[in-house]
């Protein structure tokens, strides 16, 4: 009787360990804040009318002294540029392992899941 092998053409290498794949669901939460904000630009003046000079000098009194004073006055419309909005901001993130939560409040113990 003759001994027949047949010729193997693949390598077969050893595995060591068993192979497998964790998985994990997880909740994200980022609060997030809205600031309304108003932000005044550069004011742009335009006169009314004349200036009005009133002399402060009291006609009752002869001579002025040593001072002389008075007012001026003028009507002015000033413009002033206003942008109204709001930003976002994001906080920082926060991650929830999973955990259920019920109507009346209670978390459920975190699951992890393998596969």
């Amino acid at each position: 009787m003759e001994n027949y092998f047949e010729p193997v053409t693949e390598c077969k290498t050893e595995q060591v360990g068993c192979p497998t794949m964790g998985y994990q669901d997880v909740n994200v939460c980022v609060p997030v804040t809205i600031k309304a904000f108003g932000e005044v630009g550069n004011a742009t003046t335009k006169c009314l009318g004349k200036a009005c000079i009133i002399s402060g000098c009291d006609p009752c009194i002869s001579g002025s002294g040593d001072i002389c004073k008075f007012t001026v006055s003028q009507k002015l419309r000033i413009e002033v540029p206003i942008i109204f909005g709001a930003r976002a901001e994001a906080g920082e993130a926060i991650i929830d392992c999973d955990c259920d939560c019920d109507c009346d409040g209670r978390a459920d113990d975190c699951k992890l899941y393998n596969n």
